[in-house]
């Protein structure tokens, strides 16, 4: 069963903020990303033709057990049940001429198959505000982070997206990347993986 909405937070690493020269948010920046987007471990990832520069972003994912609206962030990591690990996968060319049109990039985000999900482990006892991010790309270690980084902590992405809209059951946060993030081709193996979560690998065709 899909999720309702896969909901995305952009930019809430600094030095991801500095690499992609996007202005340091005073807010999370949210953004949406269709259930179509989703892959499992070892699917194959297609780059459509005609698009160019696709790019790799390892993140944290929440997965929420009970919906909730306007939740305060002391109850908000309450309605997490599982977490996962995402690949936030990009049509950097894309995004780029969309940002300086003005213009949405939920194409350049949303594609088929642009965000590798692994099977979801139960929250338990694990803090999810320190946990160690990793990318490697045919084994070539890429990316490393830590979610203690961020700039926005998990229970405020929380609160504050569940001003705008109810967060339900069943629906998947990702929380940002951090620093590192690089093109990705056809015939490349992507695996994203955090230590205690789980991980994802997949094939560019």
């Amino acid at each position: 069963m899909r999720p309702g909405k896969v909901i995305c937070i952009g930019w809430n690493y600094k030095p991801h903020v500095a690499e992609t020269d996007a202005v340091l948010p005073t807010e999370p920046i949210v953004f949406l990303k269709p259930s179509s987007c989703l892959c499992g471990d070892g699917d194959e990832v297609r780059i459509p033709e005609g698009v160019t520069n696709v790019q790799y972003e390892a993140e944290l994912a929440l997965v929420f057990g009970r919906t909730g609206k306007d939740i305060p962030e002391g109850e908000a990591m309450s309605h997490v049940s599982h977490l996962a690990v995402f690949n936030d996968i990009t049509a950097r060319d894309m995004q780029t001429a969309d940002r300086k049109a003005g213009n949405p990039w939920c194409l350049a985000k949303g594609m088929d198959g642009f965000g590798p999900m692994s099977e979801p482990v139960p929250l338990g006892d694990t803090d999810p505000a320190s946990l160690d991010l990793f990318l490697e790309v045919n084994g070539e270690l890429r990316q490393r982070g830590n979610t203690s980084n961020m700039i926005f902590s998990l229970p405020e992405l929380i609160s504050y997206v569940s001003r705008f809209m109810t967060i339900e059951a069943g629906d998947v946060m990702a929380t940002g990347t951090p620093e590192g993030i690089g093109e990705i081709r056809r015939g490349d193996t992507v695996t994203a993986r955090i230590p205690g979560v789980g991980s994802v690998t997949n094939r560019i065709v």
